[in-house]
């Protein structure tokens, strides 16, 4: 990856935590350099064949749900998955975690600002795993509010916290907030609901 979330990581499952990391960062960078091009026809012809050609290699490859990496590798950028802005955890506890992240310029809204929708996105995925930790009962988005404070900067390292603010049954309330250096961008609060057994 890019900037100073460097990638790290080690263990294993069909491949190692290492290798599926740098498949994730070269796919960031990718949607990233995507982002910003401006490709003639055959560039365009070429790429578009090149990926057809790699999503059937990968196809050959799916697995039950249960089994499949992206976004289930604790301890990894983005715990494996490109489809939020990149983050670390720095900290974390059943309380809450810490962290850095980056918006790519995959999330460009306008004038070298995040779009919009993509700092909801980031905020969901964060209370998720707050939420849904190692043997806690799943359970999902209820509503989520966020009130934009400032720009949400691309390509800069920013902070988040988010924690668990109150559990009522199978109600638990989330809070959160993401900084760049000591201005509050943006602060977010959500309720998950626990799901019931066999509830999808």
């Amino acid at each position: 990856m890019n900037g100073s979330l460097a990638p790290g990581g080690c263990g294993g499952a069909v491949v190692d935590d290492g290798t599926y990391e740098r498949l994730i960062d070269a796919t960031r960078a990718f949607l990233d350099a995507l982002s910003v091009a401006v490709p003639d026809a055959p560039t365009a012809d070429d790429l578009a064949a090149e990926l057809h050609g790699w999503t059937e290699r990968l196809d050959e490859r799916a697995g039950a749900e249960s089994d499949r990496l992206f976004g289930r590798r604790t301890g990894i950028t983005s715990h494996g998955q490109a489809m939020t802005p990149a983050y670390r955890v720095t900290e974390g506890d059943d309380a809450g975690l810490c962290g850095v992240t980056r918006f790519g310029r995959f999330f460009l809204g306008g004038n070298e600002a995040a779009h919009g929708g993509a700092v909801p996105l980031l905020f969901d995925e964060l209370f998720g795993r707050v939420i849904n930790g190692e043997g806690r009962a799943p359970a999902r988005t209820a509503y989520l509010h966020v009130d934009f404070r400032a720009v949400v900067r691309l390509d800069r390292d920013l902070t988040f916290q988010v924690w668990r603010d109150r559990v009522e049954g199978r109600k638990q309330y989330v809070r959160g907030e993401i900084r760049d250096g000591g201005a509050l961008c943006a602060e977010a609060e959500a309720l998950f609901v626990e799901l019931r057994p066999g509830q999808p």
